[in-house]
This record gives C-alpha cells, structure tokens and sequence, in this order.
C-alpha cells in the first residue's frame, strides 16, 4: 500500500495534484491553439486554490471563472477572483441583493431567461444605484433552463435592454445534454449544430440593432468541438480538472484525479467485504463509483455508513486495506467532503478547505 494512504483518515476525498495538473494543461493548451477563452467553472472542485493554479496554466487563455451559485460567487470573491460569470439564472429575492453588493466591487454577470427575472434585477439595480450585465440564456435542447433561440431571444433581449440598469453584453448556451453521447461523430455533429443556432441567435440580434461578439458555451464533455467553431469565444469546463466515470468514458484525454479513499473493515464472506464508505461519502445516484485498480469488485449493497462489495476472482484483498474509488460524478461527490487530501509525486502534502462547499443559494 502507498505509505501515504496511512496518513489519511477514511472516508476521505483525495487529490492526485499531477493528473489534476495533467488534465489543466490539456484544456490550458486547447485554448490557446484555438484562440478560445478559458472561464474556469469552479462548480465541480468549490476549492479556490484549484482555480489559481489553473488561471496561471491557462495564461492570457484565462477569462476569469464560471459559478453556479451567489455563494460560490462571494467565496471565490474573498479569494481574490474579479471577473465572475453565475451561469445560472439568479432569482430569489435574497440572492438578488447579495447580488447586487457584488456588483459594487466586483465585474459579475448573470444569465437571464425571463421577463420576470429580468423585470426582479431591474428594480433592485435601482434600488441599490447599480448596473448588471447579462448573458441571455438559449436552449440549445436540454430543456432546464433558458429561452429559445431565434426570435424568442430577440424578443427577451429587447426587453432587457428596456430596463434601467440592465445591459444585454451576450449570449449563453449549455448542450451539457450531448455529453453522455459516446458516438464520437454524433455528439461532434450535436454540438456543432447547436454553437451554429447560438451564432445564428447572435446574427439576428445584431441584425436588430444589438452588438454582441460575446458568447460562452460548452463544458467537459463537448468543448473540444465548440472551442474550434468561430464565434464562439470562450468555453467554461469544470468537471474536467478532477474528472470522474463518466467523463473519462467519452473523454479519453482526462484521467479522474479525485478518488474517494476508504477502508476494508469487514470479510464477511467468500470475496465479500464491507468497507467504510457509504451514502455519506458517496454519490451514487449516477451509478456506483469503481474501483480503482481493482476493476473486477463489484458493489452490493450501499447504506449510510457502510458499502457491502464482492471482490474479484483473482483480487487479493484484507481488512484494514485502504481502496481508492473513482466517482460517477465526482462534481456531488465533493460537495460532500469538508476537505481534500492532496497527494503530489507520491507524497502527500496535506489537506486544502472545500471552501464553497454547500454554497448551493
């Protein structure tokens, strides 16, 4: 066992700093061979040291960082980020102000998809002597959020640009519903027909009177072929620095840096073992995580604390042995872990604070 699995309590979230670092700089270097910018989406890591070091890979193809949420927003500001996209639609009342002291400091935008939303923004920009730029939201066909593209977006943009206090500087788009498509050919011709409704979406707009030269697009799963489509200028990625199953499956080109660390504390049969990870220290409503270099061991049974598992013919496994499990989506998994335990050159050199975890308002 690697000496450095002794020093780590179990159940517990760890960092492979050279594959995280790996996957960095091949998103890093897409970038800029494709004259693209990098806005970082900080949504899966939460952990702002995480986001610096990819900033300084990425060099001038950084363009700030990408949240989810008002919260992720006010940490990574206290961490020193200033340029930040919330790539969400920010409604509740509460929300709204704590967005609107963020505009006072700090160059922030949101996506808008609504008339109500934008109506909400527009009457506390004036309240608080404030201005807002938005991105409008186009759905590119996964259906959670956003207007449709054409028409309807013209017509949402026009209307924001009526209201005091709200400035339309782009659009957004997310096809994060052709990720799990593993037809290399499909989910190429997917994507590059939905960045073509968003560039259609920004003709039209400025056809009417609008000029918009900023569109934001894409995540892990489908960047490689929006980042190399002209007019989009920049591509927001997040999953990618830790990686996880399911990105690893379309996406050969990333390795999962973040395994979850547990150990073997039970034989209770033939090849059937019980270790110390369970529903609280793993997401597996995207399926069960595997096990790294143990792929034959297969999960029966997950409850609170507990995972029941059935070895492989050939493994040879004990109690008190520490495994590594890689997540099926490893962006649930870390909002679970306080902490993650960085191991770099086969040492481990220590702990980093999840600061944004739980940030989910």
């Amino acid at each position: 066992m690697e000496s450095w699995k002794n020093l780590i309590p179990t159940p517990a979230l760890v960092l492979n700093y050279n594959i995280m670092e790996k996957n960095m700089k091949y998103v890093a270097k897409f970038a800029r061979e494709n004259n693209v910018k990098l806005r970082h989406h900080v949504k899966t890591a939460k952990t702002p040291i995480v986001a610096h070091i990819q900033m300084k890979l990425a060099g001038d193809a950084a363009e700030g960082i990408a949240v989810a949420k008002v919260g992720e927003a006010e940490i990574y500001r206290q961490c020193g980020f200033d340029d930040i996209l919330i790539a969400n639609q920010v409604l509740d009342p509460n929300h709204i102000e704590r967005l609107m002291k963020l505009t006072k400091y700090t160059k922030i935008r949101v996506v808008v998809d609504s008339e109500k939303n934008i109506l909400d923004l527009s009457k506390s920009t004036v309240r608080n002597s404030t201005e807002l730029e938005v991105l409008i939201d186009i759905d590119l066909g996964m259906g959670r959020t956003g207007v449709k593209p054409y028409e309807p977006a013209l017509k949402l943009a026009q209307f924001a640009e009526a209201h005091e206090g709200i400035k339309v500087v782009g659009l957004q788009g997310y096809e994060g519903h052709l990720t799990p498509q593993t037809n290399y050919d499909l989910r190429k011709e997917q994507t590059e027909e939905a960045m073509n409704q968003l560039i259609a979406t920004r003709d039209l707009l400025n056809e009417n009177g609008f000029n918009i030269d900023y569109i934001s697009a894409s995540g892990s799963g489908t960047f490689t072929f929006s980042g190399k489509i002209d007019g989009i200028t920049e591509i927001q990625p997040g999953t990618y620095v830790y990686s996880d199953e399911h990105i690893c499956r379309v996406c050969s080109d990333f390795e999962p840096a973040a395994t979850v660390l547990s150990t073997i504390t039970n034989n209770t049969g033939r090849r059937l073992y019980t270790m110390d990870a369970g529903e609280k220290a793993l997401e597996t409503a995207d399926g069960n995580p595997l096990f790294k270099d143990y792929p034959k061991c297969r999960f029966r049974v997950v409850t609170e604390e507990h995972t029941q598992f059935k070895s492989g013919v050939k493994d040879e496994l004990e109690i008190g042995q520490k495994v590594e499990l890689i997540p099926a989506h490893i962006c649930i998994t870390v909002n679970l872990y306080d902490y993650i335990h960085v191991v770099k050159d086969g040492e481990y050199i220590g702990k980093w604070a999840i600061l944004a975890r739980g940030k989910n308002y």
